[in-house]
């Protein structure tokens, strides 16, 4: 498994390739992460700025101002959420949340992952926030706990994911390390009950709880397993890959995310080399909701200048360093501030001193 020394040294060889994927796989496709419910009859989402084809929309775009509502210029933070979508259990949950904090100043970009499990105001985890109160609102919960103005917001589901993926062609990754998943959920399955009569799933019920339970019922679940090195996915592969859960630590499949990351960079860096990139953005530019739009990217790759001038780094909210781990009422595993509940103050800080 990597280690934070092993993670430090990736991010910054392909540093140029993870940002083009942030700022132009986010907006056209990847986002590390919409959904087919209802969407212009629901508050979950603004408007999808690219609701209409256009030919040539990115090489066309002029440049648009940028949003300058943090009290330093030139320092922009980029929200990317990754949720299940139509037919999957908890549709409008956050699976992935992570701020990409961009200092032009200093020339540093960090990656700021939070944890899903964050217990937040009005006694829900952070991953329910965009279900509440819409994902365009998503940003007001991350600077309650970061400190950091959201400027804009990227949301993929699963679906979206897949389609993205596919319609790249699939993409090459590097597996950090060899593992395996023998739960992986089969969609679909959530409620077979696997030939087990109702006592029978009413003694289990009754003997065991959360994953012990799950567990019971083995005809939902699939067995992954993926080897160390170089290898192909498509989209299917691609989301089994980054969701999968049991396999490793969170930590890994944060990196497994990051990987894939890069294999879509590297894919929409070969379409721009051979002038098809407008062709693939027309293609997919459909599937993500964000309030970005083609004209404030080309500001931003703009105002980033010379990518090699900047340095990266990577910050980890954990319970090695302002979290600990803890129970709902209703017996929900959850973290909480180590500062107290509800008291972000010490996330806050340690946040600041390590983006700056």
């Amino acid at each position: 498994m990597y280690n934070g020394f092993q993670v430090l040294t990736y991010i910054k060889v392909h540093w140029q390739k993870i940002l083009l994927g942030l700022l132009m796989a986010g907006i056209f496709g990847l986002g590390f992460l919409i959904t087919y419910l209802s969407l212009k009859m629901s508050n979950i989402f603004v408007k999808n700025p690219f609701a209409t084809p256009t030919p040539n929309v990115y090489s066309n775009a002029s440049p648009k101002p940028i949003d300058e509502t943090n009290k330093e210029k030139g320092v922009y933070n980029l929200l990317l959420l990754g949720h299940g979508g139509m037919g999957h259990e908890g549709s409008l949950l956050t699976d992935s949340i992570i701020v990409v904090h961009v200092n032009t100043n200093s020339k540093k970009i960090t990656f700021i992952s939070i944890p899903r499990d964050l217990w937040y105001l009005g006694d829900h985890k952070i991953n329910e926030e965009g279900n509440i109160n819409g994902f365009s609102n998503v940003g007001v919960a991350i600077k309650n706990v970061t400190g950091l103005t959201i400027n804009y917001f990227v949301s993929v589901d699963f679906g979206g994911f897949i389609k993205i993926i596919d319609n790249l062609g699939g993409i090459i990754v590097q597996v950090p390390n060899t593992f395996d998943d023998p739960f992986y959920p089969i969609t679909g399955q959530e409620n077979n009950l696997c030939g087990k009569s109702e006592s029978e799933v009413w003694d289990l019920k009754n003997k065991y709880t959360g994953y012990n339970l799950e567990t019971q019922f083995t005809c939902r679940y699939e067995h992954l397993h993926f080897e160390k090195g170089e290898t192909e996915l498509n989209g299917e592969t691609a989301l089994k890959f980054v969701r999968s859960r049991h396999g490793d630590s969170d930590f890994g499949r944060s990196q497994r995310q990051f990987a894939v990351l890069g294999g879509i960079a590297n894919k929409l860096v070969s379409f721009q080399m051979a002038n098809k990139f407008d062709e693939i953005v027309n293609t997919i530019s459909q599937i993500v909701k964000t309030d970005l739009d083609a004209g404030t990217i080309k500001s931003l790759v703009t105002i980033l200048a010379n990518p090699n001038s900047y340095t990266t780094s990577q910050i980890q909210l954990t319970t090695d360093n302002v979290l600990n781990e803890g129970k709902s009422a209703n017996g929900a595993y959850i973290l909480t501030p180590r500062a107290g509940n509800f008291n972000y103050s010490e996330i806050e800080i340690y946040i600041k001193s390590n983006i700056n």
